[in-house]
């Protein structure tokens, strides 16, 4: 097997690339910098707005985290939008909108009202629908074996944009201003992202193709009798959203997504602040940032490829814990002495802990299918959103309080551990066969 065709008895045409592959291309090219420059680079803006502005931390952490919770409050209806509609349509405005919030953002902003409006309703909310829903939710559509893999190297390259991008932020906010870095943002996502979205296509079946390039539909086989030899073979199919909601491994994943983004958030949004505390300057914190989303990028090719492979509920359990001692380093360290090591060793499990966000995804996709997938997945971001405001702003007021960052840490460590357990106890739930209609009661439905 390789990369670009795993299975090559179960595709129509072996010597064609299966589009599928150039989707995770694609999406990989656009969410490099979309991420690099929003969903990671925002850690570079928080402390240049705070100082620009003249707000406190908490403040600052306030906008922010509201930003990052859009995607999960907008998450039932941008789902709903997607599975009726398609991920296309949603893709292209949302991306022009974030292309006109940065050029506003650039020129039209002079104080945390219209800093707060613009970014929020524009930056925000553009990236959020198009990279956040649309996105990965459109990729789930194209595999069903290699899903993993798939999503994975579209979060890893999301990990490598951070890599590039966060430093070299940094460096040009210093040098000229944080508008200067937002302008070249609007012309980044005009002159690359919007462009990449004419080969974006929504389904393998708009293409006349089966996911992963199958020739035939997954079927199952279920047993007929008390006699094991009389078995038939039935098409899966895919759960339904009550069917899905109905399962343990669906609260299971909720719970300890929503857990895990308390504890992973309420750090990341001021993570170069914390390590300011620590005694790490603003250019090396900057960096250090960048070294643990490159160390993210190798660990979620690995997680992607174990996905496949392994049980996601033992994969999400084993990486919480390294996260939530990654937290007990943090905790402890200072940038002298030993102390390093610590910081070091934090950076470290934070690159790894983090890369299993996308396996709560995979998993998803998994076990309940492709039909309702957005659908599902917003319920669940929408589920946790107060949590992706509550933990940045409580990390901002412990600041305003303490001067360090400490009661944050300690709790959030907390949190990467029980959300540890909650992945550890999962069971995944069983298949289903288009023997029984869609409606079906679930104590009456077929299941392998």
């Amino acid at each position: 097997p390789n990369l670009l065709n795993p299975h090559p008895e179960s595709t129509p045409d072996r010597q064609k690339i299966y589009y599928g592959w150039w989707m995770v291309a694609i999406t990989s090219g656009m969410i490099f910098f979309a991420s690099g420059i929003f969903f990671r680079g925002f850690t570079v803006l928080v402390p240049f707005i705070r100082d620009a502005l003249g707000i406190t931390q908490a403040q600052t952490n306030l906008i922010f985290s509201i930003a990052r919770a859009e995607g999960g409050l907008e998450g039932p209806f941008a789902g709903w939008l997607i599975d009726r509609y398609g991920n296309r349509r949603l893709l292209i405005p949302s991306i022009i909108l974030a292309i006109v919030g940065y050029f506003v953002l650039s020129f039209f902003v002079s104080n945390v009202w219209t800093f707060a409006l613009v970014y929020l309703g524009m930056v925000s909310l553009g990236n959020s629908i198009a990279f956040q829903h649309a996105m990965f939710a459109g990729l789930n559509q194209w595999f069903r074996r290699r899903r993993s893999l798939a999503i994975s190297i579209l979060a890893a390259t999301a990990s490598l944009g951070g890599l590039f991008m966060v430093p070299t932020m940094n460096a040009l906010i210093t040098r000229y201003s944080w508008q200067t870095a937002t302008l070249l943002s609007s012309a980044l996502y005009a002159t690359i992202l919007l462009p990449l979205t004419i080969w974006f296509r929504n389904r393998p079946e708009d293409l006349g193709l089966l996911p992963d390039g199958d020739r035939t539909p997954p079927v199952a086989s279920t047993q007929m009798s008390d006699d094991e030899s009389m078995t038939t073979e039935a098409e899966i199919r895919d759960y339904t959203v009550k069917e899905a909601i109905r399962t343990q491994a669906y609260w299971m994943l909720l719970f300890g997504a929503g857990l895990r983004q308390m504890a992973t958030l309420g750090i990341l949004v001021s993570l170069i602040p914390i390590l300011e505390t620590k005694g790490v300057t603003r250019q090396e914190a900057a960096n250090l940032a960048g070294v643990m989303f490159g160390i993210n990028f190798v660990a979620r090719l690995g997680l992607g490829w174990l996905g496949d492979n392994w049980s996601k509920s033992l994969i999400l359990g084993i990486t919480l814990s390294i996260e939530a001692l990654g937290f007990l380093f943090l905790f402890v360290g200072e940038w002298h002495g030993f102390g390093v090591i610590l910081i070091l060793l934090f950076i470290l499990s934070q690159g790894i802990g983090d890369g299993a966000g996308i396996i709560v995804w995979a998993a998803v996709g998994e076990y309940y299918g492709r039909d309702r997938f957005a659908t599902l997945r917003g319920y669940i971001t929408f589920a946790f959103s107060w949590a992706l405001i509550a933990s940045p702003v409580y990390a901002g007021w412990v600041f305003d309080h303490f001067g360090s960052y400490q009661w944050a840490i300690g709790p959030g460590g907390v949190c990467a551990a029980v959300a540890a357990v909650c992945f550890f106890v999962i069971k995944k739930p069983p298949q289903l066969t288009k023997e029984n209609n869609s409606d079906s009661k679930s104590d009456s439905v077929n299941t392998i």
